[in-house]
């Protein structure tokens, strides 16, 4: 029996590796050296056979990855649900959005000033963006302090209300698109190490 701990120590032993680094088999063994897993192989001429990890030790190992790869896969979906648009759609059935647009309509005060806040549609899927919108419709007082405070705000003179809103929007989504490519990734790098093991497996 052999204890072997890495990629070089195993093709000092065994030099025809090198040139098989291609064979999927061989590159299984690369891979799982690489990540610190130790192998004992039995030598058996210019070949060997690996026991150790046994094949119940790989597949319990398996079974893991399987099970933390069905965990992230469930996080990541949730997380692609968060981030894609179906404005259109909720639109098309929000009472307010609907409301808005009547009153866009019929009041043309309402529609001068609703324009100063620079909201687009995106804002009425916006909580906070919401609840501004619904009081900037209802209330005349609330409406006249909002657009004193456009007027007289560098911050909101030098982009509109809506900008601003929106931008504490785009770091939400720049946060959970940098969660969604962790997420992938690692779900990536458990796919390569299920299918190195599985290959691991052939050299029993």
């Amino acid at each position: 029996m052999v204890l072997i701990s890495s990629w070089e120590e195993l093709t000092k032993r065994f030099p025809q590796l090198k040139e098989r680094e291609d064979d999927p088999k061989v590159a299984a063994l690369k891979a799982y050296l690489a990540s610190g897993g130790m192998l004992r192989v039995e030598p058996r001429g210019d070949s060997f056979r690996v026991v150790y990890p046994t094949k119940e030790i790989i597949d319990e190992r398996i079974a893991k990855l399987s099970r933390e790869r069905t965990f992230l896969l469930k996080e990541l979906n949730k997380i692609k649900a968060l981030d894609r648009d179906l404005s259109p759609v909720r639109l098309a059935f929000d009472p307010l959005y609907i409301k808005h647009n009547l009153k866009l309509l019929a009041d043309g005060r309402y529609r001068e000033a609703f324009a100063k806040l620079g909201f687009t549609k995106e804002h009425f899927l916006d909580p906070k963006a919401r609840r501004i919108i619904e009081q900037f419709m209802n209330d005349l007082d609330y409406r006249e302090r909002v657009l004193q405070a456009i007027e007289e705000s560098p911050v909101y003179r030098s982009r509109s209300f809506g900008e601003t809103i929106l931008a504490r929007k785009d770091t939400r989504k720049t946060i959970i698109s940098a969660r969604a490519q962790r997420l992938q990734r690692r779900i990536d790098e458990i796919d390569r190490e299920i299918t190195a093991l599985r290959l691991l497996k052939k050299w029993m």
